[in-house]
């Protein structure tokens, strides 16, 4: 009977595994795990059942495969991975923040006190427009307009700068 299924279904199994599974060498350790399948359970089968045993048999060992893919470590893989070292530009482009940073800092400090005062309340301590105008006695629209212009001020001496 295990011979005639051989004979029978090979040639459907190998289509039926080398569909879902590229590497022609993993496909026929595929075809080898279903024959051991077989012969384990070959006194289960007969005429009625084999094809269906055999289909089941094969998506079983397919998804093993996968399963087993997924487990899999990569050391070997991750050894010959060279990473580069960006160390250097991340040291640059940290230095050019902080010269970005101690540019931004001399430029609040060049505008008016009133002005700094709403700006640095609003955007550094994070106090709104309308507490920062009835702390200071003023507009919600004063306190909006001078925000406005110290922003406009700051972008173009940091654009020039």
């Amino acid at each position: 009977m295990f011979q005639q299924i051989y004979d029978t279904y090979w040639n459907r199994m190998f289509a039926l595994v080398a569909r879902k599974v590229k590497d022609r060498d993993d496909v026929f350790d595929i075809m080898q795990n279903i024959f051991f399948h077989l012969w384990l359970y070959r006194h289960s089968l007969n005429q009625q059942n084999s094809e269906s045993v055999i289909i089941k048999t094969c998506v079983q060992e397919i998804s093993n495969y996968y399963t087993s893919l997924n487990r899999l470590p990569f050391t070997s893989e991750i050894s010959t991975i060279q990473l580069a070292d960006d160390s250097t530009e991340q040291l640059h482009a940290q230095a050019d923040k902080e010269k970005e940073l101690e540019l931004l800092k001399l430029n609040i400090d060049q505008l008016p006190p009133t002005r700094r005062k709403i700006f640095t309340m609003n955007k550094c301590e994070g106090i709104t427009q309308e507490k920062i105008a009835s702390d200071l006695n003023l507009s919600p629209k004063a306190v909006k307009k001078q925000i406005e212009k110290a922003l406009i001020f700051l972008r173009e001496n940091q654009k020039h700068s």
